[in-house]
C-alpha cells in the first residue's frame, strides 16, 4: 500500500485476510511467515489507528448534537 494514497480500511482488511490464509498454509517458509506477520501487524496497526480516528470524529458529531 503506497503511503501517498488515502488509507482504505476495506482494502486493508482484505489484505489481512489474505495474509491470514497464507500464514495458515502448511508449506510456507519461516522467512515468508515472518515477512507476512510483519506486514500483517503493520496493517492491523493502521486499521486500529484509522478506527480510532473515526471513533473520535463520531464522538465530536455526537457531542455537537
Amino acid at each position: 500500500m503506497a503511503e501517498n494514497q488515502e488509507f482504505n480500511i476495506d482494502e486493508a482488511l482484505t489484505q489481512l485476510e489474505e495474509i491470514n490464509k497464507k500464514l495458515s498454509a502448511k508449506d510456507i517458509s519461516l522467512d515468508d511467515s515472518i515477512k507476512l506477520y510483519n506486514e500483517g501487524t503493520i496493517l492491523a496497526t493502521k486499521c486500529q489507528e484509522h478506527l480510532a480516528g473515526v471513533e473520535k470524529e463520531l464522538q465530536i458529531i455526537n457531542d455537537n448534537n
